[in-house]
């Protein structure tokens, strides 16, 4: 099946207004005389996987000192936002830099840092709105740049994989470059990720030990079955391209899982639970339910939040969300 195409939600924004606007009544609705349902770590949890020579030798990269391009983009009275710029060690999809806005304490010292991966569209309003907060309270943050070459261009497994590890790859050379930081404490990094930046968060933390703590908003796994399972409008509209073209949906899942080894529950049991946060939307049918449920148990059964919300509604839960992520990264960072 050579000549595939593959979108994880790349195309949310094509969902309708009305959609959204119901969505999000039923989500006030519920959240009027319901609230999240908030679950602990599994207390039987015995820690992680060790990661092998194979998997950190596959997600290597030539070792250079970083030359980064920095440019002051905002500057506030306790932190000042630069927009840093380098090229990648290594393109296995695409031939694009790597672009950070990176929000630095201006006093002295060293804090803890937190990589935020963006939603498919880009950074938003709710991206920003993490970074704002997380500074504020003696954060540094890192929000890196989606790759303009997204999954769009993935024409087939094999693609898909390239995307997704190249994710990875992307995401340690910005764990490289930010040790180097004075003000960046190197044993007190953390990630979020929110939708497809949370399945990307998911694979930098499986991968890397270096990230400390993370927290997934609305991620899951596996790839295969989020493309097999999910009502996005765009991945609906692929899966009919391949219906038409006489393209069984059940082939294109065993193609996905045979070919895509960067998938979050592949590496999710390199994740230590204990430092684990997980949303689930109840209602999601872009990252369903299912998939977030079935990457929360491949982990560990980490602390999890369930959201009486759909995909896009879940922004309604958006202050309560940044008060509890904020809290466990205080918490898992000692940070008063």
């Amino acid at each position: 099946m050579s000549d595939s195409r593959f979108i994880i939600d790349t195309k949310s924004k094509r969902h309708t207004s009305l959609k959204v606007m119901l969505e999000s009544l039923l989500a006030f609705s519920l959240m009027c005389f319901s609230s999240c349902a908030h679950y602990r770590c599994d207390p039987t949890y015995v820690g992680p996987k060790m990661r092998s020579a194979e998997i950190l030798r596959y997600y290597s990269y030539p070792k250079k000192t970083i030359e980064a391009k920095i440019e002051t983009i905002n500057e506030k009275k306790r932190y000042v936002v630069k927009r840093i710029v380098f090229p990648s060690a290594r393109n296995v999809f695409g031939t694009e830099n790597i672009k950070i806005d990176y929000y630095a304490q201006k006093k002295q010292g060293k804090f803890p840092t937190i990589l935020i991966l963006p939603i498919s569209g880009g950074i938003d309003f709710c991206v920003r709105s993490f970074a704002r907060r997380f500074v504020s309270s003696g954060f540094n943050c890192a929000i890196v740049h989606n790759r303009k070459t997204d999954l769009d261009d993935a024409e087939s497994g094999e693609d898909v994989e390239d995307y997704f590890r190249q994710t990875v790859l992307d995401n340690r050379q910005v764990l490289d470059y930010l040790v180097t930081r004075e003000e960046v404490d190197e044993e007190r990094l953390g990630c979020l990720g929110l939708s497809l930046g949370g399945i990307k968060a998911s694979l930098i933390s499986g991968v890397d030990e270096r990230v400390k703590c993370v927290v997934l908003g609305l991620a899951g796994g596996s790839i295969a079955d989020i493309i097999l399972l999910s009502e996005a409008e765009g991945i609906k509209d692929y899966s009919k391209e391949f219906i038409e073209d006489g393209i069984a949906l059940e082939t294109i899942h065993t193609e996905l899982s045979e070919k895509v080894e960067t998938d979050p529950i592949k590496l999710a049991g390199y994740m230590d639970a204990r430092n684990v946060l997980i949303y689930v939307a109840l209602f999601d049918r872009v990252i369903p339910r299912k998939c977030g449920y079935k990457l929360w148990e491949a982990i560990g059964k980490p602390e999890l939040v369930c959201l009486f919300a759909g995909h896009y509604s879940s922004y309604l839960y958006l202050p309560y969300v940044e008060m509890e992520t904020l809290s466990f990264f205080k918490r898992k960072f000692a940070l008063k």
